[in-house]
Formats: structure tokens, sequence, C-alpha cells
């Protein structure tokens, strides 16, 4: 865990200056702060630490607030009466700001650690639960270290490590936790997802393809199927519908329930499930390199080739059926798809059945290891409509270029976004 004090300050929306006095005593002073109308300090010892004395220096100069770079976690110091005393964390009140990427992973951090050997996905779980239903426990008290909340008001329970715990509780203490917009709740959701016991399974799509799978063109009424849990689930952020993850997420529900209330969330097989065919918008990022078998896959079209059932067949061949057999005419689909399903000849059938029953408008090809985090695989971003047409028409082909990953992302969202519009112009 590696927390610097630019990285916390700049999360809170506070701006760091230069130092009026730059030196007291011996001490350098790396820059100046304001909170609550009141003065702050930023030091960068060699050390790591600063001594009681030049404490006592620093409060007679003034300064309500202390920071000490030069470790995992930054040391915080706040005026108490007449002298400076350990915090646990900066006593924000104005929590305006939804903490940043950089934050959220030091939470994460000290969750694994307050978690021992437990669950660290559950306990992070529980303790956002606990922030998001009761805020008045993440005050002041909790961020002195005097302040011995209760850990069960934080999530946690005599199985944990309870300065740890306190201490992310305190972190969190001073932001906004409920996500105003889709980036928000893409980052809570990615560092949640980082803490899942089993990390290469679970851990959906990464913050920086999420983007690309939030068309507004998905319309009101919203199908999310996933193998995991990451970005692609902001895509449901202020839409209705229904989200089916795998039942070993589950440990989920509980926020999702309040960072979604209009969404239904179901912990189940997908290709059991059976839907009405009425979603106008439906996401898909099925599981990688999964094979199916069994008698229950004889329903499927592409569960057979050539008119004979296959042994194995790859499970995202499956989803794919599913999602379409659940979408209404004109509706939209967005996947995520390996490169070998659009390009390799063991799978032209395939592409030949998913031509017949809708219409491609686009594909983005991603660099190799950019959709999950811990992989090296390859895929796309596929779009398209259903039906199939009858006559020709164009596909919007993109490559997304490692190098300039973000910019080509961004270039790839705006051709993305003129297209599909100039599609349902023409389809209205």
């Amino acid at each position: 865990m590696v927390l610097d004090a630019n990285t916390y300050l700049s999360s809170l929306g506070i701006d760091v200056t230069d130092a009026a006095q730059p030196v007291i005593g011996r001490l350098a002073l790396a820059g100046e702060f304001m909170l609550g109308g009141e003065r702050g300090v930023l030091l960068r010892p060699k050390r790591g630490d600063v001594s009681d004395r030049y404490l006592e220096l620093l409060a007679g100069e003034g300064y309500a607030f202390v920071i000490v770079d030069g470790g995992s976690y930054p040391s915080f110091y706040a005026r108490e009466q007449e002298g400076l005393v350990p915090v646990r964390a900066l006593p924000v009140a104005d929590r305006s700001h939804f903490p940043s990427a950089g934050v959220l992973g030091a939470w994460g951090q000290l969750i694994c650690t307050a978690a021992r050997h437990g669950d660290a996905a559950k306990l992070g779980v529980a303790q956002l639960v606990a922030r998001l239903d009761g805020d008045e426990v993440f005050g002041p008290g909790l961020v002195r270290p005097t302040g011995d909340v209760p850990v069960s008001r934080l999530g946690g329970d005599e199985s944990v490590a309870v300065e740890p715990l306190r201490t992310a509780a305190a972190l969190l203490a001073g932001f906004r936790l409920r996500p105003n917009a889709p980036d928000e709740l893409v980052r809570l959701v990615v560092t949640l997802s980082s803490l899942l016991p089993d990390k290469g399974q679970f851990s959906g799509l990464t913050e920086s393809v999420a983007p690309l799978v939030r068309a507004h063109q998905l319309g009101a009424r919203r199908l999310l199927v996933s193998g995991g849990a990451g970005a692609e689930i902001a895509a449901l952020l202020g839409a209705e519908g229904t989200i089916f993850l795998p039942a070993e997420l589950r440990l989920l529900e509980p926020l999702l329930e309040r960072l979604l209330p209009s969404v239904e969330r179901v912990f189940a097989d997908f290709l059991q499930s059976n839907l009405d065919g009425s979603y106008d918008g439906v996401i898909v990022v099925p599981p990688f390199g999964l094979q199916l078998s069994g008698a229950q896959l004889g329903r499927f079209e592409l569960s057979k080739r050539g008119g004979k059932a296959r042994s194995r067949v790859p499970a995202e061949l499956l989803f794919i059926e599913h999602a379409l057999a659940a979408m209404a005419d004109g509706a939209l689909l967005v996947t995520v798809l390996p490169e070998g399903l659009l390009s390799s000849a063991g799978h032209a059938d395939f592409r030949e059945w998913l031509l017949e029953h809708a219409r491609l408008l686009a594909v983005v090809s991603l660099p190799a290891g950019t959709c999950f985090r811990g992989t090296g695989v390859k895929c796309s971003v596929v779009m398209l409509r259903k039906p199939a047409p009858a006559d020709d028409y164009p596909i919007l082909m993109v490559d997304v270029e490692a190098h300039d990953l973000r910019g080509d992302i961004g270039a790839a969202r705006s051709k993305l976004d003129d297209f599909l519009e100039r599609e349902v112009a023409e389809c209205a």
C-alpha cells in the first residue's frame, strides 16, 4: 500500500502551495494547505517521522494539521487544545468529493490487513454498507485514535484486526461515498473486485475499458450479464433492468442493492434463466475460456455444428445466443469477446450464425492484456443490433493502440457515439 499526501489531498480537492516559511529549525516544509479555514503543513522528513519537539514548534507557528509522508501510509496530526495529536486521517467536514483510485486502493489494502486471513471482499462490502447506511458513525470520533467506535458499526467482528479496520473507515470518513457518475462507480467496483479471493476468475473489465461498454444508446431498460464484477457494472448506474452475476459473487448484493436500487440482482447461471425478450440494451461480458457440456445445452443452436451436437461448447457462444434472445427488436448488444472467436477458422460457423441473427455495428480491437487484470488475453468490444438486415451495410472497425491506451479509447468512444447516433436516426 502506498498513499502519498498529495494524492490524498488532491482527492479531497485541497491544493498544496509553497510554505510561507520553508524551514522551521532543521525541518523542511514540503508545502501548506488550508482545511476548514485553518492551516495545514506537509512534511517529508528523511527519517520518516517528526519528533514531539517539532510538533510543538509547528503548533506554535499556528498549524492545525500536519501530514507526514515517508511510509506506505501518511501520518496525520490535528490540533487538540494547544498541541498536535495523532489522528487516523484529516477531520474533513465537507464530504463533497468522491475518493480517487489511489485513496480507494489504500483503503483496500487496509481492509486486507484488517481481514487478516479472512474474506477481505466480504469485509470491504460490509464496511461500505455500514458507511452508506450509518453515515453518522464515520465522523470526528472515528478520526481520533481515542474514538473507539465499535468494530460492529464499521462492518467488522471479533475476528478482524481492529486498528486497520478503524483506519480504513477513517480514511473514507472525509469523502462522499455514493457515486454520482459512472466513473465513480467504476472506481468503487474495481477496488472491490481486487479484494475477491479469486481475482482472475471474477475480476470483470478493467477501468480503462469501461467507456466502451457504456453507450447511452443502450436505452433505459438494460440487462447486464457478466462472469465477474468489474467496470461493466457502471453501465447500470441510473438505469432500470437486471444484472446477472455468478452465484459466488452474492456477497456483493448488499452493496449493489444500495448503489443500483432500480436494478434486479440475480446471482445464478444465466444460461438457465428464462427472460422475456424485452430489454432495449444488453451488455455481456461472458466467462472466457470456459468449455461447457451436458444435455441441457441442446436447446441452444450454437451447441451444434453441422446439425450435430458438440461435445464441448465455448461459453461465450451460448452467452451471446441467450442474450440475443432476451433483446427486443432494435435493441443494442455490447459484448466483449476473445479475438479467436472473431478471426480463427475454427469459429467461422459462429460468425456466420451471428451475422444471420444480428447486424454487426462495430468492432473495437483492444491490445492484449487490457480487458482483464492479470491476463494477457486479446479481446474486442463488439456492438450488434437485432435483427439482421437484408442488405449490405457498413461496419465500424477501430484499433486501439497500447502506447496511447487512454487517448485511443477516448477517440474510439467518440467514433462509436457518432456512428451509433447515425444508426439510431436511420432506424427511427
